[in-house]
């Protein structure tokens, strides 16, 4: 029996590619999975200094 090869993670092949810029305050965005009890959930955009607060959820922008 063959052995299986890994999967082909997409993200390794696009880099810097996807990297974002905050079109209110120009600082550099990341994605992130983001849970919470009341509103959506789901993957954002977010800045790199994200500290999970109500004021920086304000910056979160859908992936879509």
């Amino acid at each position: 029996m063959a052995g299986r090869r890994p999967a082909k993670i997409a993200s390794k092949k696009k880099g810097k590619s996807v990297d974002k810029v905050c079109p209110e305050t120009g600082k550099p965005m990341i994605v992130v999975r983001l849970v919470r009890a009341t509103g959506p959930s789901g993957m954002f955009w977010v800045h790199e200094d994200f500290d999970g607060s109500e004021d920086a959820l304000g910056y979160a922008i859908p992936v879509r």
